[in-house]
């Protein structure tokens, strides 16, 4: 019988250490827990980044080859409407050698440099005067014809 006494006793023992190791040390498992879930949602962000990377990575080569594709059936419809169709046809489709140029150039290339200081001018906000005498537009009766007193009255 002392037997059992010892055995319930360390029965009783083993149970109270679990209670206590489990809330001292309860802690310890959430950090874990949370350390663990931290690291499995950062591969999901890297690997998220490496998908969009290599999908814009990936439209971009494919708009590249849906353009040199447009400009080559744009020169072969050129080249059969010269070869094939009446001239006032062919002078329709190929309008201008301008617009052939462009599409035979690299469409993100830039365009030769030109003079645009001559091309444009800056807009102003205030009109010019015709001659120094004139009135400008800030004046406080610019565009008011001058009635008189009398004719004020008459009204």
């Amino acid at each position: 019988m002392t037997w059992l006494i010892g055995l319930i006793g360390f029965i009783i023992g083993v149970i109270a250490g679990a209670i206590t190791y489990k809330l001292l040390k309860s802690d310890e498992a959430k950090v874990k827990s949370l350390e663990e879930q931290l690291d499995k949602l950062q591969r999901e962000f890297d690997s998220y980044k490496d998908n969009v990377h290599s999908h814009f990575n990936n439209s971009a080569q494919l708009l590249t080859t849906l353009t040199e594709s447009y400009r080559e059936v744009y020169r072969h419809m050129a080249a059969g409407a010269q070869a094939l169709c009446p001239e006032y046809i062919s002078e329709q489709l190929s309008h201008s050698a301008r617009a052939q140029e462009s599409l035979t150039r690299d469409s993100f290339a830039q365009a030769p440099e030109q003079d645009t200081a001559e091309q444009f001018t800056a807009p102003r906000d205030y009109a010019t005067k015709t001659s120094p005498d004139q009135k400008g537009n800030l004046s406080e009766d610019f565009g008011l014809d001058k009635v008189s007193a009398e004719e004020k009255e008459n009204s």
